[in-house]
């Protein structure tokens, strides 16, 4: 069951998403704990939690405020990982084990079934979205590599990446990772980074006609 402090960092990543805190704003706690009806400590935790996880910076003296986030940033996040996450694809292919492969099948799964929601919940479908990623990215064995996307596959950018995307590119989206799975079965490396950098493509032109 979600803790009080999973509920307040639900809500405010919710908040940011949908414009209700832009860039640069200060969060004050005992707003937010008047707000949500609790204390100020969960609230405390909850933006320490939000700032680990990038979606606010302390600012000495003033307190959390919520990093910016602009359309420049969507498009070079999306321009990195299409290099780097096909290479990881490449690796992957023929070194990914049997027990990763269940869990993008399950992932794939979980996500289409989702999707047959009529409200599709955004944060679910960014975490399995996040996993799977990243699962491909653990299959490729490279700690260069790795580090290097985690940078760019962070929690914060993954979810303002991909939010706000209709039906149809979501959808496409999760076929594409269908796709990607079936290739790196095969061990078919060149067929996975392909369909991997098609991927992330498609998806930052989808993210870019619905704005950011």
């Amino acid at each position: 069951m979600d803790t009080v402090t999973d509920q307040i960092c639900l809500a405010i990543r919710q908040r940011i998403l949908e414009g209700g805190f832009r860039g640069g704003d200060f969060l004050k706690q005992q707003m937010i704990a008047d707000e949500l009806g609790t204390s100020q400590a969960p609230v405390q935790a909850a933006l320490s939690r939000l700032a680990a996880d990038g979606w606010v910076e302390n600012i000495p003296y003033r307190g959390a405020r919520v990093i910016e986030w602009t359309r420049e940033d969507s498009h070079e996040v999306f321009e990195i990982r299409a290099l780097l996450e096909a290479y990881a694809a490449r690796r992957a292919a023929v070194r990914i084990r049997a027990t990763q492969l269940t869990r993008l099948r399950a992932i794939v799964e979980q996500e289409f079934t989702l999707l047959q929601r009529a409200s599709p919940p955004h944060d679910w479908l960014s975490d399995l979205n996040l996993e799977f990623h990243q699962t491909i990215m653990a299959a490729a064995g490279s700690r260069r590599l790795q580090r290097s996307l985690e940078t760019v596959m962070h929690g914060a950018i993954s979810a303002r990446s991909t939010y706000g995307l209709d039906h149809p590119v979501m959808a496409n989206a999760i076929d594409e990772h269908a796709r990607i799975t079936d290739a790196l079965a095969n061990a078919d490396g060149e067929s996975a980074a392909d369909l991997m950098q098609v991927h992330i493509l498609s998806v930052a032109r989808g993210q870019c006609e619905e704005g950011v």
